[in-house]
């Protein structure tokens, strides 16, 4: 019988309420805790293919504002407290290391492994391409049940059964060093989950309450175990059916940035994985429920508006993320002259090309201008946007 009503993920957002992380954060990471305890266990069957609940998650925010290591920190304790836990990958590492440590990681003919990175650029390296790891991640992503990579060093490796799953942490800044720009579309981010969040849920020096963190620590522990055994074949209740049917036809009716087609193509199946996760955290048995697909739906919802703007980050130029950063100055600010800006920007533009970038944003639409009573300009960001 599980402990943690209604859910173990609710509870779990109920544990981390008095720690400053935006709420979004701890609910990823409880999506990705359940996924990585599970790994191979349960399987959801598809046309023609079978995936498994591993997703790949990355937190994205400032530097230090909403401790988004502290957010993964968590999550992963919780992890560290299973009888069996998943092998855990934190430090940077080789394609050939990676490989190798899966291989070690083999239980009962399945390898899996869980990444988790609190700086996603330290993980993965500056030429995460070159090295390997980058393409590596994406083909592991798939869970194959017989995968193979030719290394210089060993020759031809084999895994069978693999699979892999990543909660990690980054800026935006450290995205665009972290991934390169062949990466985007149809490749790596199309996999990722990226949760993108500007501000704490709230400030947060001291606390008083860890008695009653303990005892919804020790039911959240309990109910980890149980969730962890479960086992079988994921099937969908005919509700569930229904509204993923009904929302398939209509998004396969829309028309997307060629930046972000490859996530959309792939979303039924992360639709699929999360809605699985939130029926793993409510009960024992394997049967997706209506409410799952919806609650999976409006998570992924949530993310999305920022999933474009983060890619283009990705694929900007200099002269692009620069811009980008004039913008994010002005959305902290709310109103602020041209003469401030300027003073706050001046470091990566000259007057010349700080002036191009503000007719950028204007053209654009990002941002609106106007004049005050000494006839200063004035920026301010545009409603709506």
């Amino acid at each position: 019988m599980r402990l943690c009503k209604p859910s173990w993920i609710d509870e779990y957002i109920n544990y981390t309420s008095e720690q400053e992380s935006p709420r979004a954060f701890h609910e990823w990471v409880s999506i990705g805790v359940i996924g990585a305890a599970v790994g191979r266990n349960v399987y959801i069957p598809r046309v023609m293919y079978t995936i498994y609940p591993n997703l790949f998650i990355v937190l994205v925010a400032g530097s230090a504002k909403c401790r988004k290591s502290v957010s993964l920190g968590i999550g992963e304790k919780m992890l560290k407290s299973l009888q069996e836990p998943p092998m855990v990958f934190s430090q940077k590492i080789t394609a050939e290391a990676l490989i190798q440590s899966l291989q070690e990681a083999e239980k009962g003919g399945v390898c899996y492994g869980l990444i988790l990175a609190s700086e996603l650029s330290v993980f993965m390296g500056h030429d995460a391409v070159r090295n390997g790891i980058i393409p590596i991640l994406t083909d592991l992503y798939d869970s194959k049940d017989n995968w193979e990579y030719k290394t210089r060093s060993r020759g031809r490796e084999k895994l069978k059964h693999v699979t892999i799953s990543m909660l990690a942490a980054s800026t935006k800044d450290w995205i665009k060093t972290s991934i390169p720009v062949e990466a985007i579309g149809g490749g790596f981010t199309s996999r990722v989950i990226f949760v993108f969040e500007d501000s704490p849920s709230k400030l947060v020096l001291f606390s008083d309450v860890v008695e009653r963190h303990e005892e919804i620590k020790k039911r959240l522990l309990t109910d980890l175990e149980t969730i962890s055994k479960i086992k079988g074949e994921v099937r969908f209740s005919h509700e569930a059916k229904s509204l993923s049917y009904d929302w398939y036809t209509q998004e396969a009716a829309n028309i997307r940035d060629e930046k972000v087609d490859g996530y959309y193509g792939r979303k039924h199946d992360t639709m699929f994985k999360v809605a699985t996760i939130l029926c793993l955290s409510e009960q024992d048995e394997l049967v997706v429920q209506r409410e799952h697909i919806q609650r999976a739906l409006d998570m992924l919802e949530r993310n999305e508006g920022s999933l474009t703007p983060t890619l283009e980050t990705v694929a900007s130029s200099e002269f692009g993320g620069n811009t980008e950063k004039v913008l994010q100055v002005i959305k902290r600010f709310g109103n602020i002259s041209h003469m401030e800006l300027l003073k706050k920007c001046w470091r990566y533009a000259s007057a010349t090309e700080f002036n191009e970038m503000m007719n950028t944003l204007l053209t654009s639409g990002e941002i609106e201008c106007y004049l005050d009573k000494t006839n200063a300009r004035w920026y301010k960001r545009k409603e709506g946007k």
